[in-house]
């Protein structure tokens, strides 16, 4: 090890110099620790705070959104009661968005709820309900349009009871995600899902005897099988028949109120848009004279008359005399009706489908062995031809549909958590 003479010499002839360095070397160090440390030792100790109290943020905001346990993801059980309003070819105008509150029907269901989502949950349902249509209800119009008037004399009607299977998605505002008991007092929400359902039109039978004006009973009679615009005769140009099992899809608004801890009341309209334009049976044109005559020779007399009433003197369901309100009708185009049933007097149409029969009861043929039809005043079938005064065909192409508006009371079903075991 080199010494330096200097350093040497330093430290031999001056000890109480070195002594005073080496004292003052570990004052400096004794100040260093206990002076400027602390001042380190406050600065680590708030970065931890600040680092532990991001950690906790960001652990809050994981368990209160993310962490939707299984007691949040409560069940609920209810039903619920209303009307129901149709919208189609029989509705009062021909518009998409017209319907008689006169015809509102009857609308009842169970559901059952399951939370699946702070703001969603799934709704299955059981469903009945009652659609209701008839042109008879233009008749307090004092001056109809030739619309009114075409409707009016159409004289169609309908009811159908459906039978639904349900399941939508309701999409609430606000969301639940602390447990039920801390569900928003008020939520309004969406619907939208998918339905399956049953529906069967019906119509009632003429209330009046082959002459126009003797009544008779009536019954309501399905009206698909009936095939009332061809649909079973096989000639070109018919429709195909339609099927009773169809798909719907509800959309609709409501507000959820929170009744009581585990109660809920709902009020919600929805619509039901629907993939066929017979639930009223109507949706083309009037068959042809040709595709009666099938008809008739299939033994489908009854789908016959069914198919165009436009000539009945009574109203199928409320049993009113009909040509006395056409009678009222002022201005250029009214129909003229006389007392015997008939319309526009000689230029009435009656549609003979009842082979003519003798004394003995045996059906008369002509010369070529054909049957002799009854004379038309004979016929039960009394028509209008054409589309109905020129104001509008029998149906047309746009899908009928129907709104449901109701209350639903909900009862809430707690789902509680078992605790860990001890091992």
């Amino acid at each position: 090890m080199h010494v330096n003479v200097f350093d040497l010499h330093f430290i031999l002839y001056h000890p109480m110099k070195c002594k005073f360095l080496l004292s003052g070397f570990l004052g400096l160090i004794i100040l260093l620790s206990t002076g400027i440390n602390p001042v380190f030792g406050q600065l680590g100790k708030r970065s931890k705070r600040a680092a532990l109290k991001t950690r906790n943020r960001q652990i809050s905001r994981f368990t209160v959104r993310t962490d939707f346990s299984k007691s949040k993801k409560y069940i609920s059980f209810g039903g619920g009661m209303g009307i129901t309003n149709y919208f189609g070819d029989l509705a009062p105008r021909n518009r998409r968005g017209s319907s008689d509150l006169g015809y509102t029907r009857s609308y009842m269901t169970g559901f059952y709820l399951h939370r699946v989502h702070p703001n969603v949950t799934i709704r299955s349902a059981i469903t009945w309900m009652r659609l209701r249509g008839d042109d008879f209800s233009v008749n307090d119009v004092t001056n109809p349009t030739n619309d009114d008037k075409g409707r009016y004399i159409r004289n169609l009607h309908f009811r159908n009871d459906i039978y639904e299977l349900s399941s939508v998605g309701v999409f609430e505002l606000f969301p639940t995600d602390r447990g039920f008991l801390r569900r928003s007092f008020i939520n309004p929400y969406g619907v939208i899902g998918l339905s399956f359902f049953y529906h069967n039109p019906q119509a009632k039978t003429p209330i009046t005897g082959p002459d126009g004006v003797t009544r008779i009973s009536s019954d309501w009679v399905s009206l698909r099988d009936l095939g009332t615009e061809g649909q079973f005769t096989g000639i070109p140009g018919t429709p195909s028949p339609y099927s009773l099992w169809q798909i719907g899809i509800p959309l609709g608004i409501g507000v959820r109120y929170r009744l009581a801890d585990k109660w809920d009341l709902s009020l919600e309209m929805c619509y039901r848009f629907v993939f066929t334009d017979y639930i009223d049976d109507v949706s083309s044109k009037y068959p042809s004279d040709e595709v009666y005559e099938k008809m008739i020779a299939d033994g489908n007399e009854l789908g016959v008359t069914m198919s165009n009433r436009s000539a009945e003197r009574y109203a199928g369901v409320d049993g009113e005399d009909r040509f006395k309100k056409i009678n009222s009708w002022k201005g250029k185009g009214a129909p003229v009706l006389n007392t015997t049933g008939g319309i526009n007097g000689d230029a009435r149409e009656r549609f003979p489908f009842e082979p003519k029969k003798d004394s003995e009861g045996n059906q008369v043929l002509d010369r070529d062995g054909n049957p002799i039809y009854a004379e038309p005043k004979d016929s039960p079938f009394v028509r209008i031809d054409g589309n109905e005064n020129n104001a509008a065909p029998r149906g047309n192409k746009r899908r009928d549909y129907w709104m449901n508006t109701a209350f639903h009371l909900a009862y809430i079903l707690e789902i509680k958590q078992k605790p860990p075991k001890f091992r």
